[in-house]
């Protein structure tokens, strides 16, 4: 199944109703029966906040705010709870991360049957403040350590809490899929080529205990908090899996990038002597930064263009999108030192 394609062409009996990918459920009915099962005190209303890989609701209580998350399929019940888990093992741990509330019954997520198919959720505490615009080499130190913290607490666990492991073919090949309906011949193509070629990379590419493990694999700068206090804090799980390590770093390159274009340097360098200090940098970094950027790069498009009719209207998808993302995947490629032949 491709994205839970299949979950969205489910007819009701008779045929009365139309197909959907993708339902807003009611307000009143999630305040009445599911906030009731969940350890939340007082809670008084239930509101739509947002959309976008999840639907957000905000439920309020006499003394503060909660979260709502509600996936889409294909995410399963099992692995909401299993990304639950995960977090609430970090937060005992003593990593600061937003905490998942748990259910009456001690459990985290919940499933609803929507018209797309099932659709799981789970009740988040809020979350802190985004970092700042200009975010200085003492923010992004800080970063670093957090980050090297997670790996280090997450290599002591006997268990990966049901979490996936990546799969690298699957991976390319979905985005691959997706992407090429709107390419023309020859730049499917060269996609098609750059697939190849990563493939072959992470067919050798060694996954030992120091290097390999759970990661949130998803920490752009938006999924990174900043306390009153000043505690960086981490946010949405929602991709964790057990990745490399060096895939987790180049996200956090890749989003300096996008936020400070030529500034990113100073503050990669200063993250970088923060997972230092915590952890050792993973020994292939410099050689995976390049290789890791190209298949980010790769998710990016496909997943974009998997999403795009769930994304228009939520988010601007701009005339000329797919254009400027297959240069930026070019960008990726000729730093990695590879050009496929186009």
């Amino acid at each position: 199944m491709r994205y839970g394609i299949e979950n969205n062409r489910n007819w009701i009996s008779g045929g009365t109703l139309f197909p959907v990918q993708s339902s807003v459920l009611d307000e009143e009915a999630l305040f009445s029966e599911v906030v009731k099962d969940y350890a939340i005190p007082e809670p008084y209303s239930c509101r739509f906040l947002s959309r976008g890989d999840s639907d957000i609701y905000r439920v309020k209580t006499v003394a503060r705010n909660f979260y709502l998350k509600l996936y889409r399929p294909p995410k399963s019940l099992e692995l909401a709870e299993a990304e639950a888990s995960f977090v609430w093992a970090l937060s005992e741990s003593d990593v600061p991360v937003v905490k998942p509330v748990h259910r009456k019954d001690g459990r985290f997520a919940y499933q609803l049957t929507a018209p797309e198919g099932n659709r799981p959720l789970l009740f988040y505490e809020e979350a802190p403040p985004s970092l700042p615009s200009k975010l200085d080499e003492e923010i992004s130190t800080a970063i670093g350590e957090k980050v090297a913290l997670v790996h280090n607490v997450a290599d002591r666990f006997d268990t990966s809490f049901g979490l996936p492991e990546i799969e690298i073919n699957t991976f390319l090949d979905e985005s691959v899929y997706y992407t090429r309906q709107f390419l023309s011949e020859q730049e499917s193509t060269y996609l098609e080529e750059v697939s190849k070629h990563l493939a072959n990379f992470f067919k050798k590419h060694p996954r030992n205990t120091l290097e390999y493990g759970l990661c949130h694999a998803d920490l752009v700068l938006s999924n990174v908090r900043l306390t009153n206090e000043k505690v960086v804090t981490l946010f949405d799980f929602g991709n964790a899996m057990k990745t490399w390590r060096t895939f987790e770093l180049a996200v956090v390159y890749r989003s300096l990038g996008h936020r400070y274009g030529l500034g990113r340097e100073k503050l990669w360098n200063a993250f970088l002597r923060g997972y230092q200090s915590i952890r050792p940098l993973p020994e292939t970094l410099s050689e995976d930064l390049p290789v890791m950027l190209v298949l980010q790069q790769m998710g990016f498009l496909g997943g974009n263009c998997a999403s795009l009719p769930l994304r228009l209207g939520t988010e601007p998808f701009e005339t000329g999108f797919i254009e400027k993302e297959m240069k930026r995947l070019r960008a990726c490629y000729e730093l990695k030192g590879h050009e496929p032949s186009s």
